[in-house]
């Protein structure tokens, strides 16, 4: 049979090392997929709805394995991941989504589930582009692995006519190539010491583009290295921002904790009371900064980035270095100036003591079923396992496991922060596929869970051992709490029923074990992690269960 732009695509793929692409069959990428029907390199895991396969890409790329890659066919197969790409937009997170088409010869006729690719993804994506030739694919398709992962991270959308596709195709992928990372000039290294050995309270504060670049091949072994060592040099405190406490060793003496909604007192006072802040990686998200309040007006900042756009935009440096954030830190570490530091260090240690107390002070909130303080000490036995993997989805849940779960090593504990409910259980899935040699146990809320509850027939099919422990409340708490707190108790909309989900898991062909009681949960996940199949840990909680005592939900504004 002739060769096709569909062969040509997979063959391009295949050179820039993609392993894994997750999608929905659908009438515009059929050839497509019988183009992945017939090679090996690449594996094709189709999802039951097309939210679950960027979710999936998105997982995939945060392991660091590789790029994570989607596919869906036209109209409403592409709507349907619109929720993903904004959420890998707004994390900075790597995808390449491929879009099947309508023909070019149709194309304005409002032909069957026709849609404007481009104008509706350009606004959430790094780029958007249609292939219109057979012979461009390997142009503009390679292209778009490379602006996915090169700088600032993010999703890239591929737009292929079904014309293009289906065309005779005599071309061959292009030569593989990856950027090298910018590092720091020599000049914004010696201002930003000038500015940094001024200080009396110094902290520093890494977000999500410290966790190094995305490039195939790069695990994350060593890449905290650097900041941590900057820390010990500057004895100054070190932080991460909302949701991105994977980021380094809980134990390191200079850790204090990461910023956002449940973060403890001490940590927030740290970066209140900075005198000099260096930010690296960070873009100061409303969370972060408490709506961009925490940071006060004459702390003097430092900021780091790759991006110069965020350099600046909330707020202004006094030095801005355009940097890779590891570069940045060895440059620094490498120009450190010595200096007697013993009354910065004095007062990390008081800081520091302050912040173990508050993580191991775990108050539990009244009522019925099994408490959220006592799923905390479960997870704590687990991040200490070293082959185990935390996927924090977005429920109420989250700031349990913010204030109260000391994570011992780096890389083990992935949350998304861009706020899009169902996230969990398919992120955990591209993270499962990416480190088979690793469990990953996914934490979700039951509402969030339900919305993508039927691709864990998925794993059961695809056979991926994911763990689900899911916080079963009967309601969208993080609502509920808001209309409780913001308008009086007025419920409306906020609780449901519930199946039982162990016995869905059962259904399926997976495991599944229903918890009612706290001295049953650990066992529960236990029995779960010593069997080979996908599980899900049906864990009842009170319906009022939620926040930690005295924490409020935010306003909405």
């Amino acid at each position: 049979m002739a060769r096709t732009g569909a062969d040509l695509v997979v063959e391009c793929l295949t050179a820039e090392g993609v392993e894994l692409v997750a999608g929905v069959p659908g009438t515009t990428v059929m050839d497509l997929i019988d183009s992945l029907a017939r090679q090996d390199a690449i594996r094709f895991v189709s999802t039951r709805h097309e939210q679950v396969a960027g979710f999936l890409a998105d997982g995939y790329s945060r392991s660091r394995r590789g790029l994570g890659v989607c596919l869906a066919s036209r109209g409403p197969g592409a709507a349907n991941l619109a929720i993903a790409v904004h959420n890998a937009y707004d994390e900075s997170v790597p995808l390449l989504v491929l879009i099947g088409q309508v023909p070019s010869d149709v194309v304005e006729r409002r032909a069957f589930e026709e849609m404007d690719v481009l104008a509706t993804f350009r606004p959430m994506t790094k780029w958007a582009v249609e292939v219109h030739q057979v012979a461009r694919i390997p142009e503009l398709l390679q292209r778009a692995v490379r602006v996915a992962q090169s700088g600032r991270p993010g999703p890239v959308v591929v737009s292929l006519p079904l014309n293009v596709l289906q065309g005779v195709a005599d071309g061959a992928p292009a030569r593989r190539y990856r950027p090298h990372p910018p590092g720091p000039a020599p000049a914004a290294i010696s201002e930003a010491w000038s500015v940094m050995e001024s200080a009396e309270r110094p902290a520093i504060l890494l977000g999500g583009g410290a966790a190094g670049d995305h490039r195939v091949g790069r695990g994350a072994a060593g890449d905290h290295d650097a900041f941590l060592a900057l820390a010990e040099t500057m004895a100054a405190p070190l932080l991460t921002t909302w949701l991105r406490q994977g980021l380094v060793p809980h134990g390191h003496p200079a850790y204090l904790g990461a910023l956002g909604y449940g973060a403890h007192e001490v940590s927030e006072r740290v970066i209140a009371e900075a005198d000099v802040l260096l930010a690296i990686g960070c873009r100061f998200s409303e969370f972060t900064t408490k709506r961009w309040t925490l940071i006060a007006p004459e702390t003097r900042l430092v900021h780091v980035d790759i991006d110069p756009m965020e350099l600046g935009r909330v707020y202004v440096p006094e030095v801005g270095i355009v940097s890779d954030a590891r570069l940045a830190a060895a440059a620094l570490l490498g120009s450190a100036p010595t200096a007697d530091r013993s009354a910065r260090q004095a007062r990390l240690d008081k800081l520091r003591a302050q912040f173990e107390q508050a993580v191991h002070t775990v108050q539990d909130a009244p009522g019925t079923g099994v408490g959220s303080g006592a799923a905390v000490h479960v997870l704590r036995t687990l991040v200490e396992r070293d082959d185990i993997v935390l996927v924090q989805d977005a429920p109420s849940f989250g700031p349990w496991t913010a204030r109260h779960l000391p994570l011992p090593r780096p890389g083990t504990f992935f949350g998304s922060a861009g706020g899009a409910m169902a996230w969990g259980l398919p992120a955990g899935m591209g993270i499962a596929l990416a480190r088979p040699g690793l469990r990953v146990v996914t934490v979700s809320g039951d509402g969030s869970f339900w919305m993508v509850a039927q691709d864990f027939e998925t794993c059961v099919r695809e056979r991926i051992p994911l763990v689900n422990v899911v916080m079963n409340n009967f309601a969208y708490g993080n609502t509920r709490d808001r209309q409780r707190f913001a308008h009086e108790g007025r419920y409306l909309g906020v609780f449901y029923g519930n199946p039982d989900f162990a016995a869905f898991a059962r259904d399926l062909g997976g495991f599944g074990r229903r918890v009612e009681r706290e001295e049953d949960l650990g066992p529960a996940v236990e029995e779960a992690l010593a069997q080979p199949l996908p599980a899900i840990i049906d864990v009842v909680q009170d319906p009022m269960a939620g926040l930690p005592p005295g924490l409020m939900p935010p306003a909405a504004r």
